[in-house]
């Protein structure tokens, strides 16, 4: 496939973590947490060009972050929307009509692998329309919505899913201008219109940090 083009989606504003700034620059490892995603994805061989979705306001620190890191396959960043769907339309629109995937990934899953990265695109072929790694879930689930257990669910089938996320990009273009908001994630965007999605084998130290024990956490898995 050529023409792989990742968003990177850095608009989050962290909330839960109680910095006094949006998440994709809280310090990871004495640089801003974008820092990692985007040089991981800057280094591997599989990417053709990144779009950098920065938050309102943190346009010119994204830029220059992706300078700090020699970035050089960086070719826009554009600030994001009211919510995360809006941010990935922001993205995908610097991307040109002649790309064959997209691939989103989310600045707050900073240890991305080329491994993960290959086993995501190498899933496209055939009617495979797009790929996202997913994590086995271990834990017996319970369907509970008043607090009184109704169903116990089998996990055999259920897999929690992580970015980053990919289509080939005409299908999701398509999805993107046809589906609401509501979406939790790119692949359901892409599922609403059809497309065939294959879950690969996600990575358990790609966590999301969402809390400031989540950054602990992914911090000591980066110096490991």
């Amino acid at each position: 496939m050529n023409g792989i083009w990742a968003i990177l989606v850095a608009a989050g504003r962290g909330e839960r973590l109680a910095a006094d700034r949006p998440k994709a620059f809280v310090a990871f490892n004495g640089k801003p947490l974008l820092a990692e995603s985007l040089s991981r994805l800057d280094r591997s061989d599989l990417v053709t060009n990144l779009v950098v979705v920065a938050p309102p306001g943190w346009e010119e620190p994204a830029i220059l972050c992706a300078e700090d890191e020699s970035a050089s396959k960086v070719v826009a960043c554009v600030t994001g929307g009211d919510t995360r769907v809006d941010s990935v339309r922001a993205g995908v629109a610097e991307v040109p009509s002649g790309a064959a995937v997209i691939m989103v990934h989310d600045a707050a899953r900073p240890l991305v692998t080329d491994e993960v990265i290959a086993r995501v695109l190498g899933a496209i072929d055939g009617d495979v329309d797009g790929a996202v790694p997913g994590l086995a879930i271990p834990d017996t689930i319970k369907r509970a919505p008043t607090g009184i257990v109704e169903q116990t669910v089998s996990r055999d089938s259920l897999f929690a899913v992580q970015t980053p996320q990919a289509f080939r990009a005409e299908i999701f273009r398509r999805a993107l201008a046809e589906v609401s908001d509501a979406a939790t994630d790119c692949a359901g965007i892409a599922e609403a219109v059809g497309a065939r999605v294959r879950v690969v084998a996600g990575e358990p130290r790609l966590a999301k940090i969402t809390t400031a024990a989540d950054l602990a956490l992914v911090e000591e898995l980066a110096r490991q």
